[in-house]
């Protein structure tokens, strides 16, 4: 990593921090400078404006996820343990970034085209991670199914219209821990069915 690549990063770990603690509207550009001790000029060098840091803190965070569910579902050898896996480290996530995340939730359908790529290629990972799964389980004759990726397909949009309906309910106001808790229940409960039904 050469030192413009560094200063990138601490300036993306500082924006986390900020945003983590106090939500995209209320962090500045001059609070994310200030933290790092750097000229507002230097900042908007690497970031014009406070979209195009979010959106980099975004990929940083799925980025992350990523990696880590990958890393993960490679160690579990049952299906339904590896979906379940997947779920509640998925929602540990949500939990630690949520006042991040949260924007997404409450901009909906304006939010800037270069975040909606971020969000579909978050889809997209999630999916292969699940299509993954679902092919060993194919392999080990634990599931029936010839079509792996339009299992996971399918499966994922049942899941994404769950976590809709649970945050259209609540677009204008915070969502509680225990209103996401509920819903990874029932996402764990919807997947443990469809897995039945795929032996």
């Amino acid at each position: 990593m050469d030192s413009q690549d560094k200063k990138r990063q601490l300036i993306i770990d500082s924006a986390i921090k900020r945003f983590a603690h106090f939500g995209l509207s209320k962090t500045t550009m001059t609070e994310i400078a200030s933290d790092l001790s750097m000229s507002k000029a230097l900042l908007y060098y690497y970031f014009p404006d406070k979209i195009s840091l979010y959106s980099a803190v975004l990929e940083h965070i799925i980025n992350e996820i990523d990696r880590d569910l990958s890393k993960g579902v490679e160690r579990i050898k049952s299906t339904e343990k590896a979906v379940v896996f997947v779920l509640e480290k998925r929602h540990e996530y949500i939990l630690k970034y949520y006042t991040i995340l949260d924007y997404i939730r409450t901009a909906a359908s304006d939010l800037p085209e270069n975040i909606q790529k971020i969000i579909e290629n978050a889809k997209s990972s999630e999916t292969r991670i699940i299509t993954s799964i679902l092919q060993r389980g194919i392999e080990k004759d634990e599931l029936t199914i010839q079509d792996a990726e339009e299992s996971s397909l399918l499966l994922m949009e049942a899941l994404i219209g769950m976590r809709y309906i649970t945050f259209s309910q609540h677009r204008n106001f915070q969502i509680h821990q225990d209103q996401l808790h509920s819903l990874l229940l029932r996402q764990k409960k919807l997947a443990l069915i469809f897995l039945k039904g795929l032996r």
